[in-house]
């Protein structure tokens, strides 16, 4: 298995962006320049390919948006090589020679082709895909930048995402959100593995980094897109975010100004508030520095 230059990829990839089947979320074959390619689209993290191998064909991996990780193996199924592909590491296409056991698990959210040297041909793996279990909460902590960087840093999160949610308004911008005309909250969609960490855990870690009782506030940061809130897709989730939110309860003296409501509605906002505090170090936060530290160590096993 070897890393492929960039220049090698070019072509092949500003081609197989302009498919509109990329946006869709099936797999799909499509022969290229004389060569079998086969997008394999919106592989959630969790997702793996179980290993595999051609007896007659070179492979090669390329990703197109994500992290995945690619893995060769020997006969008695030891790991003999394995990179993490993405365009941040500047490593983003792996070449496999033929009569090679390989698999390949998806760490982030991906679009990758997988192709194949020589004619157009069906494929099939040596099994089905394998989806490890991932369940969501929506949670508004105040300015979601730093509510984002600090959920990133717990073990057990896969996927974090900002955005406006429950609002009454089509496709907000953030200029509009900023009005607080619109109803929306500043919020951000975490996806966790449960078999790591638990929805009790994250909504403790939640209720450490607010002021539960303060009303629209949340540090300098003042206004009803800056309320807290913790926001469900599943009713099963209730019974835990009742149980966290009657045990915070306990330790005012006044009403939790945290909502607490089913996920009405969710937008994504522009791509420069995604990971802002990972593009800017220095950025504005109004989490101190040391509860990203607390999160990173915070025992999962605990929860």
């Amino acid at each position: 298995m070897k890393l492929i230059d960039d220049s090698l990829l070019t072509n092949l990839a500003e081609e197989a962006k302009k498919s509109p089947r990329l946006r869709k979320n099936y797999n799909f074959h499509q022969s290229l320049d004389d060569k079998c390619h086969r997008f394999l689209n919106a592989l959630e993290p969790g997702t793996q390919i179980p290993v595999h191998h051609h007896p007659d064909k070179d492979e090669t991996f390329i990703v197109l948006k994500g992290k995945v990780r690619v893995s060769t193996y020997n006969d008695d199924g030891k790991v003999v090589e394995s990179y993490v592909l993405s365009h941040e590491s500047g490593r983003f296409g792996v070449d496999i020679p033929k009569n090679v056991w390989h698999g390949l698990e998806c760490i982030e959210s991906a679009v990758l082709i997988e192709c194949k040297a020589g004619p157009f041909v069906e494929h099939e793996v040596d099994g089905i895909l394998e989806v490890k279990p991932i369940k969501d909460i929506y949670l508004a902590g105040g300015c979601f930048w730093g509510t984002e960087h600090y959920f990133k840093q717990i073990e057990g999160v896969v996927d974090t995402e900002v955005g406006f949610a429950n609002g009454h308004t089509e496709n907000p911008t953030y200029k509009e959100v900023y009005t607080d005309k619109t109803g929306f909250v500043e919020t951000v969609y975490v996806r966790y593995y449960p078999d790591i960490v638990s929805l009790e855990f994250l909504l403790q870690m939640f209720f450490k980094a607010i002021d539960p009782t303060s009303l629209n506030k949340q540090g300098h940061d003042e206004g009803t897109r800056y309320r807290t809130g913790i926001y469900y897709t599943n009713d099963s989730d209730l019974d835990v975010i009742n149980k966290v939110y009657a045990e915070e309860q306990k330790n005012y003296g006044q009403p939790l100004a945290v909502e607490k409501l089913p996920l009405q509605n969710f937008y994504t906002a522009e791509e420069y508030h995604q990971d802002y505090l990972d593009k800017n170090p220095d950025g504005y936060c109004h989490l101190p520095l040391s509860l990203f530290e607390f999160a990173r160590k915070a025992n999962v096993n605990n929860s």
